[in-house]
């Protein structure tokens, strides 16, 4: 918990309609761009994506389907 989801709560309450703006920026983590958030919401910075990258390429899931992939 501390490790992800404390982390994530941090980010999204930097600003409002930030919840959104992670999900999307979520997605393009993965792989799936679902595209920029509408006005009068934000898209996430380019470091708070790095962020939000970081900690979904720490979960253990994460770790399991990239060894699952090599």
């Amino acid at each position: 918990m501390k490790d992800f989801i404390l982390p994530l709560i941090a980010i999204r309450n930097r600003k409002k309609g930030y919840a959104v703006s992670m999900i999307k920026a979520g997605m393009k983590v993965i792989g799936r761009d679902s595209g920029p958030v509408r006005p009068p919401l934000t898209d996430l910075t380019e470091a708070e994506i790095g962020e939000l990258a970081e900690l979904v390429q720490n979960l253990p899931v994460a770790a399991w389907a990239k060894q699952a992939a090599e």
